[in-house]
């Protein structure tokens, strides 16, 4: 059974120039603004194209307003609000990490329920503790990502949280939460991977 829902969007989406869609120049969306308040769709929304050339559903993650969408062609069919990453860069004497949320075009390589999280060595860094070999039982927390995983590769996922009041402030900006990950509540990362399939488009912009 097709989900359907009713979309809300800003009056006007300006894509990045080398964003592969289908047509030149900005998108331009119907309406006036509208200001989130949560994932619960508000009206019917249509844009004038669709944004990533798919005959398939595929995702936007729009970091302007920390949040993410299904679209099936030019239809928004679900959204929800989302945390990003801080931007914050890491720097130790061997090392560098910058906590931003990649931008591009990404394919989802699997989904996971119960997703046991592998603290990378930037965790251990940040903490001010010695780094343990990839595979230590130390390296592995039950829960940190949530009840659903929709892994994008290069270590980024969509995933739950076991924070989600770090989600609901209506300010996009103060959902700059996560060291690059995007975070949604454990309800809209399970809802999002019936939603979409493992091969399926991520547009992050």
């Amino acid at each position: 059974m097709r989900h359907v829902v009713r979309s809300m969007l800003l009056s006007a989406l300006v894509l990045p120039a080398a964003a592969p869609v289908a047509g030149q120049g900005a998108l331009e969306l119907d309406g006036s603004p509208l200001v989130y308040e949560d994932r619960i769709l508000e009206r019917e929304h249509v844009a004038d194209r669709s944004l990533v050339e798919s005959e398939e559903r595929y995702v936007v993650v729009h970091l302007a307003e920390n949040r993410v969408f299904v679209f099936e062609g030019e239809r928004a069919l679900w959204s929800a609000p989302a945390g990003t990453g801080t931007g914050f860069q890491l720097d130790t004497s061997t090392h560098s990490w910058d906590f931003s949320t990649p931008r591009g075009l990404f394919k989802i390589k699997r989904m996971e329920k119960d997703p046991v999280w592998q603290a990378p060595d930037w965790w251990y860094a940040e903490n001010g503790l010695a780094i343990p070999a990839y595979d230590h039982p130390s390296r592995f927390f039950p829960g940190e990502m949530g009840n659903s995983a929709v892994y994008l590769g290069d270590g980024i996922a969509i995933h739950g949280t076991k924070y989600p009041q770090m989600l609901l402030n209506p300010d996009p900006e103060a959902r700059r939460v996560s060291h690059g990950c995007i975070r949604l509540t454990n309800e809209s990362a399970r809802e999002l991977m019936h939603l979409v399939d493992v091969g399926a488009t991520v547009l992050v912009y």
